[in-house]
């Protein structure tokens, strides 16, 4: 028996969602029923990799496949092209999936291209239904000083280019209800200026790694519960609120430190750091001291109430590692378990580092020393 054609339309429909446009107008073959049920999918999903480069004929389906769409709501819309399909083609379809269908979900992956980068048609920028956007790769930002999107609830960029060192803050200042940003490796003429003020902002994500531009944020993220900087030496923290409502904070410094970045995570529950541990781990204790590691005036907050667990990765067990664990050993009243883990392999070295560390009397007097 033929289980899928006793389905719902609505189940099918569903399910029809999840793959290429190309693949649910192939089903139309199956059946009479199926003749038209592919033209109510909720979802265009376009990628040039299934037309063997014949950008002619891929561009045809677009047209043929987009008008033939008659889905009450548009959901969705995954563009991944390379870099011979017709720019013009993908303005049209973007600001068709924008101003006509009121797309709620768009997202756009343009593979490198020699012909340069796709600059977005305005409409984009005014809609009311967009509530999710991505977009990827060889996209050019220009940003009018108009911005409206007051559906939108999580924006992705990722390795596109900006016009000015304000086109993120402007396209930023236009999203009032937004709830979670990923900005990974921004590329522009000169660095970016960038005010995060977003007071519904939940999750935030940013990347750069060793080339891209250098930007220098503000960040205001009152409502902010999950935080992942990746490579946070390519970021210049100016200044930044209180994130009262932190839950997980993920933090690599590269090779460098922030210090005003820390002190604004006194809140967080589970905090990751990653960051070559020399004596610049002073970062953890908010005061740059380059040539080794002094404690703070006070003891955080969170070290003394809250701290359970504490680890720490490629542990060298020298002079400024030492003090830094002695202070976190001897002021986490909380502290529950205790880990290092040395970056050396050498038997006798590991053996020293932890009878040192072994000998610390820890504020908690149920803490567990553990050495991996």
């Amino acid at each position: 028996m033929d289980i899928i054609s006793h389905l719902p339309d609505d189940l099918l429909l569903r399910i029809l969602s999840f793959n290429t446009t190309k693949d649910v107008m192939a089903t139309s073959l199956l059946s009479r029923r199926w003749r038209s049920l592919w033209t109510l999918v909720p979802g265009l999903k376009y990628d040039d990799s299934n037309h063997n480069g014949d950008y002619k004929l891929f561009t045809q389906f677009v047209y043929k496949s987009f008008l033939s769409n008659k889905a009450p709501v548009l959901e969705h819309l995954h563009l991944s092209v390379g870099p011979e399909c017709p720019f013009i083609g993908i303005r049209f379809w973007i600001h068709l999936a924008v101003s006509r269908r009121h797309v709620r979900e768009l997202h756009i992956d343009i593979r490198s291209s020699k012909k340069g980068r796709v600059t977005l048609p305005r409409s984009l920028y005014t809609s009311e239904t967009l509530q999710r956007l991505t977009l990827i790769n060889c996209v050019f930002l220009d940003v009018p000083v108009h911005v409206r999107l007051p559906s939108l609830k999580t924006l992705s960029l990722e390795s596109v280019t900006y016009a000015n060192n304000t086109s993120l803050q402007r396209l930023l200042s236009g999203c009032p209800n937004l709830e979670g940003l990923s900005v990974e490796q921004c590329f522009g003429d000169s660095p970016m200026y960038v005010n995060v003020v977003a007071p519904s902002l939940q999750r935030l994500h940013m990347s750069h790694s060793g080339y891209g531009t250098r930007g220098t944020y503000v960040l205001d993220v009152p409502s902010l519960k999950y935080l992942d900087i990746r490579d946070a030496a390519r970021c210049n923290f100016r200044q930044i609120e209180s994130m009262p409502e932190l839950v997980r904070a993920h933090v690599s410094f590269g090779e460098a430190s922030n210090h005003k970045f820390l002190k604004a995570l006194t809140s967080v529950r589970h905090l990751t750091l990653k960051q070559p541990f020399t004596e610049r781990l002073v970062i953890l204790s908010g005061i740059n001291i380059p040539t080794g590691w002094k404690q703070p005036s006070s003891v955080p907050e969170c070290l003394l109430h809250s701290l359970e667990a504490f680890e720490w990765f490629g542990y060298k067990g020298r002079h400024g590692d030492r003090e830094m664990a002695t202070y976190v050993l001897k002021n986490a009243t909380c502290l529950k378990t205790a880990t290092f883990s040395p970056k050396s392999t050498h038997l006798g070295k590991k053996y020293r580092m932890r009878k040192d560390l072994a000998s610390v009397a820890t504020a908690s007097a149920s803490a567990q020393l553990l050495f991996d």
